[in-house]
């Protein structure tokens, strides 16, 4: 069975993987906007799933912004939530 302190280094890891991979995807994402994944990020973007995600587009969905909105934020998001568990499962090993 796992400790809470091995629990929170994997989440700690788990954080800063999706930071990593957010990041990377984004990148790939900005400087290949026509590519098969760019396509299909902006085909998801302004379908009527993605509007009710992100709402509606303000411009193409291959613009900075509009992928910043897409996966930068839900990256910095989960990202920051899964550090912050990891951060307070130390914490709370500390104090016991």
């Amino acid at each position: 069975m796992l400790s809470e302190l091995m629990v929170a280094w994997l989440i700690l890891a788990a954080g800063l993987l999706t930071f990593v991979a957010g990041v990377g995807l984004r990148s790939h994402v900005g400087k290949r906007p026509n590519e098969r994944v760019g396509r299909a990020l902006s085909k998801f973007r302004e379908s009527s799933v993605g509007s009710a995600l992100y709402g509606p587009v303000a411009s193409d969905a291959r613009d900075p912004e509009e992928l910043d909105q897409t996966i930068l934020m839900p990256t910095i998001v989960l990202g920051c939530g899964f550090l912050l568990t990891g951060i307070f499962l130390l914490g709370y090993e500390l104090l016991t």
